[in-house]
């Protein structure tokens, strides 16, 4: 006996022709559009192309039956030359439509997709049962038209040739090699109708024919007496709608086990792919050869499938249960167990497996023990057994006990955990964390927390931890700056061991250092000094200074400086250049990179630096020609109010000879006398009365 499914859904809400998605053409008919339409797909063969289509809606469908399918052929390219203008041709002279009841008769009388497909389209009434169980696992559709449009389809599906009597498939053998084609399925609809139902079009020509693939992913599980075959649906079923499945006892000579193709009637979601299975029935110890073959919606039978095979074996239906166990010393266990005698005969004996966990996974430590035995002992005892005892069938398979737990006497403790360590963010969560001992009957560890490691320690965890992490919780505002930590690991037996190592976690520095003071400042002809008194914080490594414009709002704060000394209190600025109001602020960073609120500005005018000699060239040149002497001068960076013109005539003193504009860059004196030594001097007055060194120079007219 043998049975095969789809594992179909049970969702009764849902309309046949959804099903019908999955089986014909493999594509999906019902689209999400108000027009009803022809899908169409095309087989490329070297010689001739094969063509399916079907109308997506049971109205549309018997309106398209009734009048008819016209077949246009473009071609669209010719030994890679695209056709231009594209050629068309109509590939039958009248619309093709069902042939009369009576051309069916032949077809009929040989195969039940074709009396079912006839019956769909002539039938006065339309009832009828379909043999298999994937068939007959799709449910009665109360509507007559409605079903009769699905069991055409499902049909005309697993039948090429009803599909073309039905007018619904045609084999174009006027194909060209090198020719490539676009074909038009449309629906002959009268020109004064207004039913719409569009046109379906599939590209196809010989150079696109491609072998059919050989069946993918055939696994087989052997039971008591039956095997359950499985393959994806999913992977092939843009070429293959159905199933063949074949089985040898040779692996030579295969025969079909199914007479009905095997097909999903599942809806496909896209989120979880579809398989088909088989299930045959076969007697136990005997070895058996399987393969799968496709079929696809032109009647084609791919090649066969990779051959899985196997053997049924009888189930062993009676288990050990270990009821008692005996632990004479520390290094040995006598294990009991019960086993149903009827049993016996089906088993070659039992086996011992041993195990530090009771999930595994187990060793075998003792074979080859009676079917008749009851009883065991085993040497070599752990700190943490787990034993099962494994009845072994004469037939390789086994029936394993659940496991016993087995400690000898055990006073010894772990060892002390070590690797213990932790940090504390700034909501007070502290992480720890430690190696893992290597103890096999390790139940866990403790933990103890102080806040002066000379006190005594309190346990935190209350129960054993599992694991070798742990998160505490601390208020970051109290006083201490520290925490400790120490842990100890326990055994199943509650033994402890000795405390780790002491683990100091500093708390986060959540609190900003106070700001330093501006005490005072003195503005010099090198620059500005300022003065200050630091931060009175502890945790204090740096000072910073910034400065900006004052009479530039857009101004952004510069550093000028970080001082790691905190003892430090004074700095020169000599980097100011032009006139104007200088604003200083400071701020104190700590250890933790917090940083104080930056103290009140400190606005500074600045009036610029004095003149040196070498700032001020001043020059003098005689013109006897034109009887004038030319004085010149220039300076170097810095913003001159007015000059003072000095003139002194032989052994005279200099007197103020012209005051000239800050902007004048020479004078010519004309008021001379010939045969005199004159003697000129030039200052320059910057802001605030400042003045520079008289520069002198000597001539003779």
């Amino acid at each position: 006996m043998t049975k095969s499914s789809g594992r179909y859904s049970n969702n009764k809400n849902k309309k046949v022709k959804y099903i019908i998605v999955i089986l014909f053409l493999t594509l999906n008919v019902i689209r999400a559009q108000e027009a009803p339409a022809v899908q169409v797909i095309a087989r490329s063969l070297p010689e001739r192309v094969l063509l399916r289509w079907a109308v997506d809606e049971p109205s549309a469908w018997k309106k398209a039956n009734e009048f008819g399918f016209l077949i246009e052929r473009h071609t669209i390219s010719r030994n890679g030359i695209a056709v231009i203008p594209i050629e068309k041709e109509l590939l039958v002279p009248v619309p093709l439509k069902p042939e009369p009841l009576e051309a069916w008769e032949a077809l009929a009388t040989q195969e039940q997709n074709a009396t079912i497909l006839a019956q769909a389209l002539y039938g006065d009434s339309f009832e009828t049962s379909v043999p298999g169980s994937a068939m007959g696992s799709i449910y009665a559709v109360n509507d007559e038209l409605e079903q009769r449009f699905t069991f055409a389809l499902l049909a005309a599906e697993q039948n090429y040739e009803a599909a073309k009597l039905a007018g619904w498939a045609f084999e174009d053998a006027s194909v060209k090699a090198g020719e490539k084609y676009l074909y038009s399925i449309s629906v002959a609809i009268p020109e004064e109708m207004t039913l719409t139902i569009e046109k379906g079009s599939v590209y196809a020509g010989p150079e696109l024919y491609e072998e059919l693939p050989k069946p993918i992913g055939l696994t087989s599980s052997f039971g008591d007496g039956l095997v359950t075959l499985d393959w994806n649906f999913d992977l092939l079923k843009g070429i293959y709608t159905s199933y063949f499945v074949e089985r040898s006892k040779n692996a030579t000579s295969f025969e079909q086990l199914n007479g009905v193709p095997i097909f999903s009637a599942q809806e496909s979601n896209n989120t979880k792919e579809i398989s088909l299975s088989y299930t045959d029935s076969i007697p136990n110890k005997m070895n058996y050869y399987y393969r799968i073959k496709g079929k696809n919606a032109f009647g084609e039978t791919g090649p066969s499938s990779e051959v899985v095979s196997g053997m049924a074996e009888q189930k062993l239906e009676f288990t050990p249960r270990i009821y008692k166990k005996e632990i004479p010393t520390d290094d040995e266990v006598v294990l009991f167990w019960d086993f149903d005698p009827k049993g016996n005969d089906l088993i070659s004996g039992f086996e011992v497996r041993q195990s530090t966990s009771n999930k595994g996974p187990f060793e075998t430590v003792k074979s080859a023990i009676k079917a008749l035995d009851r009883e065991t002992r085993i040497l070599g005892l752990k700190r943490v057994n787990y034993f099962t005892v494994v009845a072994m069938g004469k037939n390789g398979v086994e029936r394993e006990s659940f496991p016993t737990l087995v400690q000898p006497i055990d006073s010894t403790p772990p060892a002390p955990p070590i690797g213990l360590k932790g940090v504390m963010d700034t909501t007070g969560i502290i992480k720890l964390e430690w190696t893992k001992n290597l103890e096999e009957d390790l139940r866990g560890y403790r933990i103890f927390r102080s806040n002066n490691q000379e006190l005594e320690f309190s346990e935190v965890t209350q129960t054993v931890l599992k694991g070798e992490s742990y998160t505490d919780t601390l208020q970051v505002q109290n006083l201490n700056r520290e925490v400790y930590y120490k842990i100890t690991a326990e055994d199943q037996r509650y033994n402890r061991s000795k405390f780790s190592k002491v683990l100091m976690v500093a708390k986060p520095d959540i609190t900003p250092p106070s700001p330093p003071v501006f005490k005072n400042y003195l503005v010099t002809e090198a620059g500005i000094q300022l003065n200050w008194i630091p931060s009175s914080s502890e945790d204090v490594v740096a000072h910073a200074l910034y400065r900006k414009r004052g009479d530039d709002k857009d101004a952004l704060w510069e550093q000028l400086m970080e001082t790691k000394k905190i003892t430090d209190s004074t700095y020169l600025d000599t980097s100011v250049e032009q006139r104007g109001v200088y604003n200083y602020t400071m701020v104190a960073k700590d250890g933790g990179s917090l940083e104080s609120t930056p103290i009140e500005s400190l606005s500074v005018v600045w009036q610029g630096k004095s003149l040196d000699r070498e700032d001020l060239k001043f020059s003098g040149m005689v013109d006897r020609e034109l009887r004038f002497i030319n004085l010149s001068w220039r300076v170097k960076d810095h913003e001159v109010l007015e000059y003072r013109l000095y003139r002194g005539e032989g052994e005279d003193g200099l007197k103020l000879y012209k005051t000239l504009e800050g902007t004048t860059k020479g004078y010519n004196d004309v008021d001379l006398e010939i045969n005199t030594n004159y003697t000129y001097g030039l200052q320059s007055v910057l802001s605030r009365g400042r003045t520079s060194m008289i520069q002198k120079v000597n001539l003779k007219y």
